[in-house]
């Protein structure tokens, strides 16, 4: 009757609010305050050190540990103590009988109405414990593979801490500016709407630029959300408060360098598969079933079964109120007995299973660390012309801020090429991001662990940065190597023939510019690695222009032995 009055009782509104009053203050606290200039390795550190999730795995491996514990003591013996009182409202009499079948005609009795018993009983199961003891082995494997899983949650934290800070760091450069240029848009906008009821300027041509701009300001708007976003994820992972400001520490477009992955793909495969936590893992499970498939067996096997106890008992009509006692027994199931081939044939199966899944596990690993060094050289070109791309927008807004001319055309023009650079910027930033999320795949990918020992989470953020800032850096010179500048090469122009002294050296003038912008660099001919010797032939002159061939040879600077030679003709007007 008590069971049947129980029903489901729902929290309360003041229930709920005091719930997530206590999980919002127990979130935050006790931890330290970020730095005024958050680097990369410091949002490392705080994220494995305060980020939620993470202290879930944490938890878990703890927990793993404490079943652990309880299963080693189930593979001891049973030492129980009892103790008890026994009463009845009569005697409880009895009437004997005699061998010859004879009935007693006085009752008797051996027993106190009142009495206590006392007894302590030693008990010990062959097959309870060897079903404990492989339990128990299962349950040191599940602390491994809790222990894997937390190096596991690391390397994907340390991978969304590289491309959410990147991000970050961009959305802290670019947002105000692009704040600024939005509202130059939108002026611009206007002004357009303006220009067309005017009639300033045809309308075929005001509404396309209208539209450029629209179009333009729709890209903005749309990247704009993405980098915005990225402060408040990062937020989530070094555990801070929602709305807390925050600094990054700033870097610099100018001082970006691609990094050369230098290593072995073939090489980085063969540590990925020595160190990848879900192959370890899969290694454990499959020592996990094996003891499950011995515990199957066991279960098969007879039972023995020891018994030792202390008696006592204050029945005064006993002649021995304390007495020990001893037994053995066994047991066997028959039936069961005819189980074994098909429990074999399990185990056997489950064996399979296990390594199967641990070659396919091996396979991903590999297809992994493969995709994530293609990626890498894949990103890296995306990023270079980003940068290219970026660096061209910001001299057209240079030169079109610098010009002469500010009618209204050109103006709207400067406002759309500057909103055109705003959006090689953010590519080129976003790239930049994902070229650095790469490396850190190729970090998680291999299986690299930046905090390897679980008392290195118990330092402070400061200490725990120093540690994270080294090893990234340590195995970030195993992997790459910075991108050297090739060698320039050394060119001297010689006299050019065929002309007049004054056109020669007009020509000669124009090829050292074009020198000036590759990657040669000019010197004196006694220093010089190459020497060009240029020939120019004029033809007659016809119809207002007059074509000229010209015959360029490249000459060892040594030897004089020609290296190259090539032929050109153009039409001068």
């Amino acid at each position: 009757m008590a069971g049947c009055t129980v029903f489901p009782v729902a929290l309360d509104q003041a229930e709920r609010e005091r719930i997530g009053i206590d999980a919002r203050n127990r979130l935050f606290l006790d931890q330290e305050k970020p730095s005024a200039s958050v680097t990369l390795a410091e949002a490392t550190a705080r994220a494995v050190k305060y980020y939620a999730d993470y202290r879930l795995r944490n938890l878990e491996e703890a927990l793993a540990g404490a079943q652990l514990d309880v299963g080693r003591f189930d593979m001891l013996p049973r030492l129980t103590a009892s103790a008890g009182y026994t009463t009845r409202n009569n005697d409880s009499f009895g009437f004997g009988f005699s061998p010859g079948g004879g009935i007693a005609t006085n009752p008797s009795a051996s027993s106190e109405r009142s009495h206590n018993t006392l007894n302590l009983g030693f008990a010990w199961n062959v097959l309870d414990f060897g079903v404990s003891y492989f339990r128990a082995k299962q349950f040191a494997d599940q602390v491994l593979i809790a222990r894997e899983r937390r190096h596991k949650a690391v390397q994907i934290l340390v991978h969304d801490v590289r491309q959410i800070w990147w991000r970050a760091e961009a959305a802290q450069r670019l947002l105000p500016v692009i704040d600024n240029l939005l509202m130059e848009v939108e002026g611009a906008l206007e002004r357009t709407r303006l220009i067309e009821v005017r009639k300033l300027l045809p309308p075929t041509q005001i509404i396309s630029l209208r539209r450029a701009l629209l179009e333009l300001e729709q890209q903005i708007s749309f990247r704009r959300q993405e980098l915005a976003q990225s402060r408040v994820e990062l937020a989530a992972l070094i555990n801070l408060p929602p709305g807390t400001p925050y600094t990054l520490e700033k870097s610099s477009p100018e001082n970006w360098r691609l990094l050369e992955m230098t290593a072995d793909p073939v090489r980085l495969e063969s540590v990925a598969l020595s160190l990848r936590p879900e192959l370890a893992e899969e290694g454990y499970r499959a020592r996990v079933n094996e003891s499950e498939a011995k515990k199957a067996i066991l279960g098969v096997l007879p039972n023995l079964s020891l018994d030792l106890g202390l008696n006592y008992d204050s029945n005064r009509f006993l002649v021995n109120n304390t007495w020990m006692s001893a037994g053995m027994s066994i047991a066997y199931n028959l039936v069961k007995a005819f189980s074994i081939p098909a429990i074999k044939r399990s185990a056997e199966a489950q064996r399979e299973v296990d390594e199967a899944r641990r070659m396919a596990m091996a396979m991903a690993i590999m297809t992994q660390t493969r995709i994530a060094t293609v990626r890498y050289s894949l990103i890296a070109h995306e990023f270079g012309v980003w940068q290219e791309a970026a660096h061209d927008d910001e001299q057209i807004v240079k030169l079109l801020s610098a010009s002469a001319d500010v009618g209204v055309d050109s103006e709207l023009e400067l406002i759309r090429a500057k909103a055109r650079s705003m959006i090689s910027a953010i590519n080129r930033d976003l790239s930049h991001a994902n070229l650095q999320a790469t490396v850190a795949q190729i970090y998680q990918s291999v299986g690299y662990d930046v905090v390897s020992d679980p008392k290195e989470e118990q330092q402070s953020v400061s200490d725990l940065t120093r540690v994270v800032d080294a090893r990234l850096d340590g195995f970030q010179k195993e992997v790459f190597s910075e991108v050297k500048p090739p060698e320039a090469i050394t060119m001297a122009m010689g006299p050019v023939g065929g002309v007049e002294p004054a056109a020669g050296a007009l020509l000669a003038e124009g090829m050292n510019r074009v020198f000036s912008v590759s990657k040669v660099r000019l010197a004196e001919p006694k220093d010089a690695k190459y020497r060009i010797a240029l020939r120019a032939a004029l033809q007659p002159p016809r119809s207002g222009a007059q074509g000229v061939r010209l015959d360029i040879r490249v000459l060892d600077g040594a030897t004089g032995e020609e290296r190259h030679a090539s032929e050109f003709k153009t039409t001068l007007s």
